[in-house]
């Protein structure tokens, strides 16, 4: 039986509209898992994708960072997990294909509501495949919204692993401005150093501030990792109608639901305890948040099992570098489920 590309069933989903249910792929192998569409979550339809090799494989539940960059459109970044995990994606509430079904009339836009819906979602995913418990994994904004989950319900959940892990906005941005100065001395940019100094003392929300730093903020893994974004998106005029067009609107719809919430975010007073073996693999070149204060939280914060794991990459380490990655995963969070 001929395989059927997951880039094939995502073109045949845009073209026949979303199904209702979760529709299987034609499995490669009796054991393989490739299934996608709309499940009802927290009172609306939300979409999922579920991919691996072997269904007798651990799970995980990735969480999307952004908010709002959906993975929907680059799940082909998830098959080198693939062979050693079932890996569920996961449109959140106003993002991607989730967004597309239910638009700006959108409600439960919260981090309280979005952390209960990565519960069900973790819940649907341990019915279907009878399994006691998964891994989350959270990517940036995703990390924020991991803690959330896990504090809810560490039940269902063998471990929680960060990635891009915030641990407060003010902290990315000064680690990032710092990062900025550096880079500007070095190229003796004074038009750029005095910017970093005129927006110096504005409050970390002040977008003068947060753009005065940001020429610097992505490694060259991170900016290589963004074509398929740009990609994706294509030049302008952007599309209305679409996949293209949904993922644009649920960025400029969520954003500002959200981003308050973002700012105000410190890891070290809402989590100084994590009730699951907690992990954070970080990018050794991450300047979208701060590797450090994500260092130095791990260190701090009290969790039955801990570790910070740094590797090769930036923001997008966990994609740029799948390979160590999914190392660290096997050598510290496997034998978790083993044992």
């Amino acid at each position: 039986m001929s395989k059927i590309s997951r880039r094939e069933m995502l073109l045949a989903a845009a073209a026949t509209g979303a199904v209702p249910l979760l529709a299987k792929r034609v499995a490669a192998s009796a054991q393989s898992v490739e299934q996608s569409g709309f499940v009802a979550i927290g009172g609306i339809d939300q979409w999922i994708a579920i991919a691996g090799e072997d269904e007798h494989n651990p799970l995980i539940l990735f969480l999307h960072g952004g908010p709002a960059e959906a993975e929907s459109p680059f799940l082909r970044e998830f098959i080198p997990w693939e062979h050693d995990f079932i890996v569920v994606n996961w449109d959140q509430r106003g993002s991607g294909k989730t967004y597309g079904k239910n638009g700006p009339a959108t409600l439960g836009m919260t981090v309280q509501q979005m952390a209960q819906d990565a519960v069900d979602v973790a819940e649907y995913a341990l019915r279907k495949f009878e399994k006691p418990k998964l891994i989350l994994v959270g990517h940036s904004w995703g990390a924020v919204l991991g803690l959330h989950a896990v504090t809810l319900r560490p039940d269902l959940f063998y471990a929680f692993v960060g990635t891009g892990q915030p641990v407060s906005w003010s902290l990315s941005l000064e680690d990032r401005e710092r990062w900025a100065r550096r880079q500007a001395l070095a190229e003796h940019n004074t038009a750029a150093i005095k910017q970093l100094d005129d927006t110096a003392t504005l409050p970390a929300s002040d977008m003068k501030r947060v753009m005065a730093s940001n020429k610097w903020r992505m490694s060259p893994s991170d900016l290589q990792y963004l074509t398929i974004e740009r990609d994706f998106i294509g030049p302008p005029p952007f599309p209305t109608k679409g996949d293209v067009a949904d993922w644009i609107a649920g960025g400029d719809f969520t954003g500002p639901k959200l981003w308050p919430a973002i700012f105000n975010f410190d890891a070290r007073k809402e989590f100084p305890e994590i009730p699951v073996p907690f992990f954070v693999i970080e990018g050794r070149d991450d300047h979208m948040v701060s590797f450090e204060a994500a260092k130095e939280y791990v260190e701090q914060v009290r969790a039955p099992v801990k570790a910070f794991i740094p590797i090769d990459g930036g923001h997008f380490a966990c994609f740029t570098d799948p390979n160590q990655f999914i190392a660290a995963l096997q050598t510290r969070v496997m034998p978790l489920i083993d044992g």
